[in-house]
């Protein structure tokens, strides 16, 4: 991986090594994750769709030489990904309403409020920092188990995954790398890298979150 994004990936190898060996990640592509607690992560992935939607109308703002890109993508996450969710939802049983309800658990407040401080504070390369780890770990992990996704006995998560595989996901995150790598200054490297870090950590701890059911402790 050339360019600053493939150093910051590189200083995030050890991080990412734990999230593509994570129990709900490994149970979810062998079909073998219960499935309360794909349903409790779908619900708490609201909040999380909600928060990318401003992140891209953010960059939108923030870029103008790419501002049509970003306010596009704020356009599919408000009205292709959320009717993509909204069909996943009906899928588990559940409703748009049934996510609007939940109360996001404390890992999701912190993810996504660190996303939007970010982005809404800095510059575009380092919010881009802080959403890469997102869309690039998810389309690792499905490149990882490629070949549990064809077999994966549970339809939801066979359709659910090979999403991250399709050339229109790759193309996407490749995108944003690009945008990055343009936008982003030598200088600054040593910012990307802690946004990038604390991100990745936070990629860990929302599959964390998923898999034990995190709760507010009062």
């Amino acid at each position: 991986m050339p360019g600053l994004y493939g150093e910051l990936r590189r200083a995030a190898d050890r991080i990412w090594a734990r999230i593509l060996e994570h129990p709900f990640v490994v149970e979810l592509f062998s079909g073998t994750l219960p499935l309360e607690k794909f349903r409790f992560y779908v619900l708490q992935d609201y909040n999380f769709l909600l928060a990318m939607m401003r992140v891209f109308s953010l960059l939108a703002a923030k870029s103008v030489e790419h501002a049509g890109l970003f306010a596009e993508l704020a356009r599919v996450e408000a009205t292709v990904e959320l009717e993509n969710y909204r069909r996943l939802l009906r899928r588990l049983g559940l409703s748009l309403e049934d996510a609007a309800r939940v109360e996001p658990a404390p890992t999701n407040v912190g993810y996504t409020s660190f996303l939007l401080a970010t982005c809404s504070l800095e510059d575009a390369a380092t919010c881009l920092a802080s959403i890469l780890p997102c869309f690039a770990s998810y389309m690792e992990i499905a490149e990882r188990y490629r070949d549990r996704i064809s077999s994966n006995p549970v339809d939801v998560y066979r359709e659910w995954a090979s999403a991250y595989i399709s050339n229109e996901y790759v193309r996407l995150v490749n995108e944003l790398i690009r945008v990055f790598e343009e936008l982003a200054v030598r200088e600054h490297v040593g910012k990307y890298r802690r946004v990038f870090l604390t991100a990745s950590r936070y990629e860990y701890a929302f599959w964390e979150m998923a898999y034990r059911g995190e709760a507010w402790p009062v």
